[in-house]
């Protein structure tokens, strides 16, 4: 083994303060390609001095310092989404000394989630080489990841984890209590299923955007947009299948709009886009394309295929409104006049407007 030479006096005046211990291997080097380590007998002994046996011991032995083993991968669940609202932002620490975390609906659950359709023994969280793992332990309805049915996968902070009807979202790291925080404010105005806005921030955006545009004289228009028939899809294919429609058919609008507009999930299978900028012959050309994108869509279910049509009421911003709620009561009143001739329609707010 080469000789090692004295330390310059800058290397032993940064590590003056560090001390040896009679058992322990203590790192030299400033990183790892150069950690070469001194093992001493002598307890407690300066750096300085070790620097000085180097030369008077020659044949004192010198090693590489092994990796340090990753420290434990500290984890929490938290509740995004939920039919029961009291529920949301609920969080679940993991502990690795734990090691294993049941979830559902079953009494000694870690994680219980009482909902009809959530399997005794659902899924199970387990640490394992220095990850948390996700398990479905055969849940008559599945477990799924990032919008993919997954039976065993290991998480990434960020997965967004549903079960039946309960979304969680994962955070690990360094930063886990910032991430917590900006989970919740996040969870606060945007609907966990479907990333649309909530009820509570769409209005708020709305009510934004109509000051503005009475301001300065703008364009704005607004889409309504309730799925037909839904209540069959869940009745006949279940919630699980159900949301799946949601969640598709959310991403299918926000695939389309741009980044000033704004999606709201107004309750169940009602939505709102809001279009700034946007004049009424515009926002009719987005239905229209919203329109014919879920009328090709389709979903299987238990080897069963699932179509939905969607009934629209288009409504641009005129002098007579006085109010955000004058608005959306006049697109409202389009949405229900498309559902009542036949659903399956367009129905804008101008003569001669309904569209099949």
């Amino acid at each position: 083994m080469p000789q090692v030479n004295r330390a310059t006096p800058a290397v032993a005046q940064l590590v003056r303060c560090l001390w040896f211990d009679a058992t322990e291997n203590v790192r030299l080097g400033s990183g790892p390609s150069d950690a070469l380590l001194v093992k001493s007998r002598r307890s407690h002994m300066p750096l300085e001095t070790a620097d000085r046996l180097r030369v008077t011991e020659p044949n004192l032995p010198l090693i590489r310092t092994p990796v340090p083993p990753p420290p434990p991968r500290l984890g929490s669940l938290v509740i995004v989404h939920s039919n029961d609202l009291r529920e949301v932002c609920r969080r679940y620490e993991l502990d690795p000394l734990v090691g294993r975390y049941a979830i559902g609906r079953a009494e000694g659950c870690a994680v219980l989630l009482d909902h009809p359709r959530v399997s005794r023994a659902h899924a199970h969280l387990e640490y394992r080489e220095g990850e948390w793992w996700l398990v479905d332990d055969g849940s008559t309805n599945g477990t799924v990841v990032n919008d993919v049915p997954a039976e065993v996968r290991r998480l990434s902070s960020g997965d967004c984890i549903q079960i039946v009807g309960t979304v969680f979202k994962y955070i690990a790291g360094s930063d886990i209590e910032g991430q917590y925080f900006a989970t919740i404010r996040t969870a606060m105005i945007t609907d966990g299923l479907t990333r649309a806005l909530t009820h509570a921030a769409f209005r708020e955006r709305l009510d934004s955007e109509f000051r503005r545009s009475r301001r300065y004289r703008r364009p704005l228009s607004l889409v309504l947009i309730d799925l037909d028939y839904f209540k069959q899809v869940n009745d006949s294919h279940g919630h699980l299948t159900g949301d799946t429609v949601l969640r598709d058919f959310a991403g299918m609008i926000l695939s389309r709009v741009r980044r000033e507009e704004s999606l709201g999930r107004l309750g169940g299978e009602e939505f709102a886009i809001l279009l700034p900028e946007t004049e009424l012959a515009g926002a009719k050309v987005l239905a229209r394309d919203l329109q014919d994108r879920v009328r090709a869509a389709r979903w299987e279910a238990s080897g069963a295929t699932v179509q939905i049509t969607a009934s629209f009421g288009v409504v641009s911003l005129t002098a007579a409104m006085s109010a955000p709620e004058a608005l959306l009561e006049r697109a409202d009143a389009l949405l229900y006049a498309a559902k009542g001739a036949g659903r399956n329609r367009m129905v804008a707010d101008e003569p001669d407007a309904s569209e099949g």
